[in-house]
């Protein structure tokens, strides 16, 4: 699997954080993967913030990955990441909000001698919202003009018709994060590329099955099985 940047446990080495369309990031290790494994069919699925960086990637890329890759699908996709970020300060979602800025605040404080001075630390320090975050941080650091460019130009939905690479999105309508509102069913319609499963409960990246401590996960039964489907030698 591929971690975001900062996210491995191990800080990187660049100024660069992760964000939500960092897509040359999984072309990288694509292209690691190609060259390892040349001629194998490959699939593959993202997670969350992970799902949209993944739907962009397909979108963006879609002659030269109808190719190169037989199948995807994003669990717990965003599709609209303004709607998103506007939705945590607006729902049961804002409890996870002080956690998520606690997390980031301490990645910036961490590699504040890389930044040189390319975004206002002690404003981003002081960012109490995601959108504020963004603005402060993530749109200056990685060439946006704000937050607002950042959503609309990293937001998945905007790469959804592109998509040709076959791929399944599933999102749950209780997920405590993202609104349900921003499922696009009228493009997800219109691409027969994209195979969509919409439940009534499975909350953000849950869909757990089974006993206290001995549980599975349904999404993660659907995407492997799907991606099974995709990568059946052709006859």
């Amino acid at each position: 699997g591929m971690n975001y940047r900062s996210c491995s446990g191990e800080m990187n080495r660049t100024a660069r954080f992760y964000h939500a369309g960092a897509t040359d990031d999984v072309a990288t290790a694509h292209d690691w993967l190609d060259g390892r494994f040349p001629g194998v069919a490959k699939g593959m699925i993202g997670v969350s913030l992970g799902g949209n960086m993944l739907l962009k990637y397909l979108g963006e890329r879609r002659e030269e990955l109808e190719i190169r890759l037989r199948g995807a699908a994003a669990i717990s996709p965003p599709f609209d990441l303004a709607m998103g970020s506007d939705n945590i300060i607006q729902s049961s979602a804002r409890r996870y909000l002080p956690g998520f800025l606690r997390s980031l605040r301490a990645k910036v404080r961490a590699k504040e001698p890389m930044l040189n001075g390319q975004i206002d630390v002690p404003r981003t320090l002081a960012a109490a919202t995601m959108r504020g975050f963004d603005e402060a941080c993530t749109a200056p650091l990685h060439g946006f003009a704000d937050a607002d460019d950042y959503y609309a130009r990293c937001s998945a939905r905007r790469y959804l018709p592109g998509v040709r690479t076959p791929t399944l999105l599933l999102r749950a309508e209780d997920d405590p994060l993202i609104p349900a509102s921003d499922i696009p069913h009228d493009l997800i319609a219109l691409n027969p590329a994209l195979t969509c499963g919409i439940t009534a409960q499975g909350g953000h990246v849950g869909w757990i099955e089974g006993r206290f401590f001995a549980h599975r996960r349904w999404a993660e039964r659907q995407a492997a099985r799907f991606l099974a489907a995709c990568l059946m030698p052709e006859h």
